[in-house]
């Protein structure tokens, strides 16, 4: 009995199922925080894993080192690649924190983002605990393991066919920087006919960011 359940298949899926889920838990928004323990990852990973065994087609490929290694690279990317787009939508409300902090004359009121360990706006941090607050409301977190779920039905080792999502990928880079100045403008309340609040706030604001002694950082305009 354990000898049929521990079979060469049972074996390879199971380990490509959990680098699949352990690296979605790693770069997907809220789960790739810094603060969340690596040991709870693991834990939640492995438990996944047992959970969702049962459902997942068993792999099809001829098992050897050489196509487990590039399986095992395989789920790692497209981990990555699916954590880099959902990622997308917090770094764009990032960038437009961003961007109204360079017009505020803000830029050099940082303060250490504990989620990831790097120097950021306090209109950023301030704009992304909002977004985060809001995802968790909504069950993002639980969405984002039903999507999970989901990608289940990909065969291991198949995600590089997927012409269509780089292609999607290549397309929402671009409107990445279009939609976050988009909603910087939005909030700023700058439109095109406002020329001239724009062309009076920006020289104010590098001034301001270059000679911080001379002049209050909050005067804006």
């Amino acid at each position: 009995m354990i000898t049929e359940i521990l079979n060469p298949i049972n074996v390879t899926t199971f380990l490509l199922l959990f680098i699949r889920i352990a690296s979605f838990l790693s770069f997907i928004p809220f789960f790739n925080y810094q603060t969340i323990p690596m040991s709870v990852k693991a834990a939640f990973s492995m438990w996944l894993t047992f959970l969702m065994f049962s459902i997942v087609p068993r792999v099809s490929f001829e098992i050897n080192i050489f196509n487990i290694i590039l399986a095992v690279l395989n789920e790692v990317v497209f981990a990555f690649f699916v954590g880099v787009v959902l990622q997308i939508v917090f770094d764009i409300l990032k960038f437009v924190g961003e961007q109204i902090s360079f017009v505020m004359g803000l830029t050099m009121a940082n303060i250490m983002d504990p989620n990831f360990g790097v120097q950021t706006t306090i209109i950023s941090q301030f704009i992304t605990w909002i977004a985060v607050l809001v995802f968790l409301a909504i069950g993002g977190d639980h969405l984002e393991i039903m999507f999970l779920a989901k990608t289940l039905s990909i065969p291991f080792g198949a995600f590089f066919n997927f012409e269509p999502f780089y292609n999607y990928l290549i397309h929402f880079m671009y409107k990445y920087f279009l939609i976050g100045i988009s909603l910087a403008l939005d909030i700023l309340q700058i439109s095109p006919a406002s020329h001239s609040k724009l062309i009076k706030q920006v020289p104010s604001s590098l001034v301001t960011v270059t000679v911080p002694a001379s002049l209050n950082s909050n005067v804006v305009g």
